[in-house]
């Protein structure tokens, strides 16, 4: 979603994640700790990144939060039985 917002340099880090390369596994695959204790999102900025710029992306962000929130309510309301 973001992407389609033009935000580049985001990803999530999901919890307990196992991915192997190489032959070699890694758990917490993407995160800076093995057994970090929650999914969390990165996001990069370049040096000379203004503030009106990252306002920007804060709302870019909020919009795909709610975004995401208002599908998962779709997708867990009951359905009305006709």
């Amino acid at each position: 979603m973001l992407w389609s917002r033009c935000v580049s340099g985001t990803r999530v880090i999901a919890r307990g994640k196992k991915q192997t390369v190489a032959g070699t596994t890694f758990e917490g695959f993407g995160s800076s700790h093995d057994a970090y204790p929650c999914a969390y999102l990165t996001a990069a900025a370049a040096i000379g990144t203004t503030r009106e710029e990252i306002d920007e992306f804060c709302k870019r962000l909020e919009k795909c939060v709610e975004k995401y929130r208002k599908s998962q309510l779709k997708t867990e309301a009951p359905s009305n039985p006709a």
